[in-house]
């Protein structure tokens, strides 16, 4: 009798956890201007997974307001590649000197939340911008969040 129940209860939830693989996901940008719904679907067999490594990559692009810090002025291009993002300015030291040691030339934009924005590059274009973030991306993989900020006016 006690072996017949826990098979019912195995097969219940065997049964059960064999449903949707759908998750939704709420995205908020940082400066909570944005909400966006996705809907994330897990793949369910080796060809759905290589379909989607196929798939295009993405770029997270937060538009913000740079304000002028003691140091640095608010540079005049509209579009930065950022590497890294702060809010102990000691951490931002110490994480451009190890992309000095990557070869790049780190920059420092500060928001006007108080985030220091650590930037390798900066465009007047968007496109050259994205191009940008997929190359880091492809020859630096441990980089491969590097978004676009897009400075607001």
């Amino acid at each position: 009798m006690i072996r017949n129940t826990i098979l019912i209860a195995l097969l219940m939830f065997f049964t059960l956890s064999c449903g949707s693989t759908k998750k939704s996901v709420k995205v908020e940008s940082e400066s909570s201007k944005v909400n966006v719904s996705v809907k994330k679907e897990e793949p369910s067999s080796p060809a759905s997974a290589t379909e989607e490594a196929a798939a295009p990559d993405t770029i997270t692009v937060r538009e913000e307001k740079l304000v002028e810090t003691v140091t640095t002025p608010v540079p005049k291009e509209k579009y930065f590649v950022i590497i890294g993002s702060f809010r102990i300015p000691a951490n931002v030291e110490k994480y451009k000197k190890m992309l000095v040691g990557e070869g790049f030339q780190p920059f420092v934009l500060k928001n006007e939340a108080g985030l220091y924005r650590v930037a390798v590059f900066s465009y007047d274009d968007e496109q050259s911008a994205r191009e940008k973030i997929r190359a880091i991306r492809q020859a630096f993989p441990q980089h491969g969040d590097t978004w676009l900020l897009i400075k607001a006016e």
